[in-house]
């Protein structure tokens, strides 16, 4: 395949073409450092001093950092494009905090990655468009469905590293996975940077945005336009309500969790070896849904998908919430395995259908809203957080059964709404 081949979009992986190729071609380069590093990341931190309630106020600046970003996401995405503010946001929000935790685990390093780290939410909507925005509805549920399997597959090897903590620490073996991890992500962004090329809506957005200064009324704009459109559109707006309530889910109860890990020691008497093999099986139930369950269950479509994912995720944290101590490590399996299968199914829907369900110009602007207000949201659920879990450490599972338990509301509303108004289209 020549230079220009690949420059021109060409590229063909896995079924995929063009940015998508590309974007999934080169995805390892970040997924696997970053579960290796993150997986230890509070037990590094409180190793360093950060106690329990101090995670809590990390969740909460990294949340508010969140916000500012998602704000300013959509203005910049729009008026740099999809490539540029891809690369550069990367570099800020993935490679950076990588360096600046590697030098301290400490309180005030910790605070300086968080913030930095957050402002993947300006990152993560350029990044999104850029590599599905020229695809087809089909192929952006292939590229979602392909870039979490690549995600979640680098955690089955968690059980390797855990033994690596036994025998070197968790303070020299975490300096380690953040050390390769910042320069593989450094490597990776200049890499797709090169070989990836704007969207054609993007160009069409750039285009348009030249010239305009980007003061108050600019960066308000999008979110006013995203508000009507919205308003307008009850199908798109009940599929970012879903998408809000899952990304504060995904901060407070998933793997993404600062208390994911501490908690199956705090709460369920687990030792390093046995955290790290439930660290595996999460990893290996999100895979097994995302190969198995979500191809065989891709004719159902994102809402169904997304509900019955809510409802695994749900059951496995009222496990959680259950398990006795005595028997901490069978329950800890089984929570993990269901919440797995749920989440594996739950992110590939929500990611897809927040995309299929909006519109090429609104696109930007509905994604930063989405952000903006689970960012807010996550505030809250990060104090709450921070002030509950040292009293009871399964206080985070209950917060998360109530996010769980109102996004299926949400998708029964988008599926209502979308079958009035075919009823309309057909009158």
């Amino acid at each position: 395949m020549t230079h220009n081949a690949r420059r021109s979009g060409k590229l063909g992986f896995l079924g995929l073409s063009g940015n998508a190729a590309v974007c999934i071609a080169l995805f390892p380069l970040w997924s696997i450092p970053y579960s290796f590093y993150f997986f230890y990341l509070s037990l590094y931190m409180r190793a360093d001093g950060v106690s329990n309630s101090q995670l809590g106020s990390l969740m909460l600046i990294g949340s508010a950092a969140s916000v500012v970003a998602a704000i300013l996401s959509a203005p910049i995405v729009d008026r740099m494009g999809r490539k540029r503010s891809t690369l550069i946001f990367d570099l800020i929000s993935s490679a950076a905090p990588c360096f600046i935790f590697a030098a301290s685990g400490s309180f005030l390093f910790s605070f300086a990655g968080m913030i930095l780290s957050n402002m993947n939410k300006i990152m993560s909507v350029g990044y999104y468009l850029l590599m599905t925005e020229d695809s087809s509805d089909d192929e952006k549920l292939r590229t979602f469905n392909i870039f979490n399997i690549i995600l979640v597959a680098a955690g089955l090897l968690i059980p390797a590293t855990g033994g690596l903590v036994e025998k070197y620490g968790v303070v020299k073996t975490e300096r380690i996975f953040l050390l390769i991890s910042g320069v593989s992500m450094t490597a990776l962004a200049f890499i797709r940077n090169r070989l990836t090329k704007e969207t054609t809506t993007g160009l069409a957005i750039m285009e348009k945005e030249k010239g305009r200064p980007l003061d108050f009324a600019g960066l308000i704009k999008p979110y006013i336009d995203s508000i009507k459109y919205l308003a307008s559109h009850p199908v798109s707006l009940a599929t970012a309500l879903a998408n809000i309530l899952f990304y504060v889910y995904y901060i407070v109860g998933t793997n993404n969790s600062l208390y994911f890990t501490p908690f199956f020691g705090d709460a369920l008497g687990l030792n390093a070896r046995q955290t790290s093999i439930a660290g595996a099986l999460y990893s290996a139930g999100m895979l097994a849904a995302m190969l198995i369950i979500n191809p065989l269950a891709r004719k159902r479509g994102v809402v169904s998908n997304a509900t019955w994912g809510a409802l695994l995720c749900a059951s496995g944290a009222i496990l959680f919430i259950a398990a006795p101590r005595n028997s901490a490590f069978v329950w800890a399996i089984a929570a993990t395995a269901v919440s797995a299968l749920g989440f594996g199914m739950l992110k590939s829907a929500v990611d897809a259908a927040i995309v299929i369900k909006s519109e090429g110009d609104t696109r930007a602007a509905v994604y930063a809203t989405a952000n903006c207000l689970s960012s807010l949201i996550g505030i809250g659920a990060g104090f709450l957080c921070g002030a509950l879990y040292g009293r009871n450490p399964r206080s985070i599972y209950i917060i998360s059964l109530v996010l769980l338990a109102a996004i299926p509301l949400c998708f029964a509303a988008a599926s209502h709404a979308e079958k009035r108004a075919s009823r309309r289209a057909q009158r």
